[in-house]
């Protein structure tokens, strides 16, 4: 338990160093515009035009393909930092 305790604590602090912190937010950020712009699109789809409809669901559609690249671009930073310290050991 106590090592399972350790690597959690140390995957925590790799999570939250300065540059990944960077990319947390980032990614944070990028979700919940995406949530906004759909949440716009389901209350006003009756005042919208079709033409800005379908660009507000591609600008949509590349915040989430964003989102997947950056929390992928984290967590293989923090994945890579956290083996190559645990190979070194």
């Amino acid at each position: 338990m106590d090592k399972y305790l350790r690597e959690r604590d140390e995957l925590r602090h790799l999570y939250n160093s300065h540059n990944n912190r960077r990319l947390k937010y980032c990614a944070i950020t990028i979700i919940a515009l995406v949530i906004i712009l759909l949440l716009s699109m389901i209350i006003w789809i009756d005042e919208i035009p079709t033409n800005l409809l379908l660009i507000m669901r591609g600008c949509a559609g590349v915040g989430a393909i964003l989102f997947v690249m950056i929390v992928g671009i984290l967590s293989y930073r923090v994945n890579k930092h956290h083996i190559s310290k645990r190979n070194k050991k």
